[in-house]
């Protein structure tokens, strides 16, 4: 079998674990059941991979980061560099999840003989030689899991789409639940991050929440990662009605497989349409995504939506109601007429 580079394109968290079940599926047709994934460093697949028995090795590729500057392999001579690294590695066999030219080039330079990727139009297979190609996802919301189904399945990877799930590994889903061990049940996750402002329901709205969830029993846990740490514990962690009640911790911290972990051992989880919702459904967790600009998931059936013209829209009031009807604790608050609780403006 043939030793494989698999390139993972998109940057998001959630972007990768759609790829995970294709990523399996190469792996299983590859040299000793095993691929390299090439991916950037804002989706975090060192991490979120590393329980994935199937990945050998993750090559980061640091060309045009998300949030701006400039990465390790911009320009000639990291483009350069990048291509003696990926020569020294002896691939026989490159498989693009994408529809951009330049990895196609790329490999080509860097002598890899059987190079597959999407080819949606002439100058992009080029420097392809193994369609099939597929067509752009023409249907609403977003493209990237059904272009990669796509592209599984014309190659016979799979015979059709794979729900996408993740592997954590049980030391670490044991050590987390050891340190989660004061929280009751049902225990229900926040995931409070957002990749952009458009797509944040808002601090106050999940302080609110948080606070009802309490009332009516539950234990909360607020997950995000180190860009919501510092407002995460000035505002949750020293709440007092939430410090009253001692069933809220907050973990914002940077490895995505310890947050899946902290995930899998709980129940329910509420977000706003970022990486966290995906990795909740990935690890079997039933949630409830707030999607304002952007249309609902549909990819797996654990993940549920309400969806609004924008976040501001998304009433407590609607989220309250569809927790009740996944039969989840909530307490009655005395609401003003913005919809907040009292005492929250």
């Amino acid at each position: 079998m043939q030793k494989t580079l698999i390139v993972h394109h998109r940057n998001g968290i959630g972007d990768l674990v759609w790829h995970v079940p294709y990523i399996r599926a190469i792996a299983r047709d590859s040299a000793n059941g095993k691929v390299t994934v090439l991916a950037r460093p804002s989706c975090r697949a060192r991490d979120l991979l590393a329980g994935e028995s199937c990945v050998e090795e993750v090559i980061e590729y640091d060309r045009r980061p998300r949030g701006g500057g400039m990465g390790r392999h911009e320009g000639f001579r990291g483009q350069w560099q990048f291509l003696r690294m990926l020569r020294g590695k002896k691939f026989d066999r490159i498989v693009i999840f994408s529809g951009r030219t330049r990895y196609g080039f790329l490999a080509l330079l860097a002598g890899i003989p059987q190079r597959l990727g999407f080819g949606f139009a002439a100058w992009q297979r080029l420097f392809l030689n193994k369609p099939p190609y597929i067509a752009r996802f023409a249907g609403q919301g977003s493209w990237v899991y059904p272009e990669a189904t796509d592209f599984a399945v014309a190659h016979g990877f799979v015979e059709s789409a794979v729900v996408p799930k993740l592997a954590v590994p049980a030391a670490l889903a044991v050590e987390v639940e050891a340190e989660l061990a004061s929280l009751p049940h049902p225990r229900i996750v926040l995931a409070i991050g957002a990749s952009h402002p458009r797509k944040n329901w808002g601090g106050e709205k999940f302080l609110a929440l948080a606070r009802t969830l309490v009332a009516a029993g539950n234990g909360v846990l607020i997950l995000g990662g180190p860009a919501e740490r510092e407002a995460a514990e000035a505002v949750y962690a020293c709440d007092p009605i939430l410090l009253a009640a001692g069933t809220t911790r907050v973990m914002c911290q940077p490895s995505v497989l310890r947050s899946a972990a902290a995930l899998q051992v709980c129940d329910f989880c509420v977000g706003n349409d970022t990486g966290m919702l995906n990795v909740a459904v990935a690890v079997n967790v039933p949630s409830l995504g707030l999607f304002g600009p952007t249309l609902p998931l549909q990819h797996d059936p654990l993940l549920h939506g309400i969806s609004a013209p924008d976040m501001e829209n998304i009433s407590m009031q609607m989220v309250l109601d569809r927790l009740a009807s996944f039969s989840i604790p909530v307490a009655a608050l005395d609401m003003q007429n913005d919809g907040m609780p009292a005492g929250l403006n």
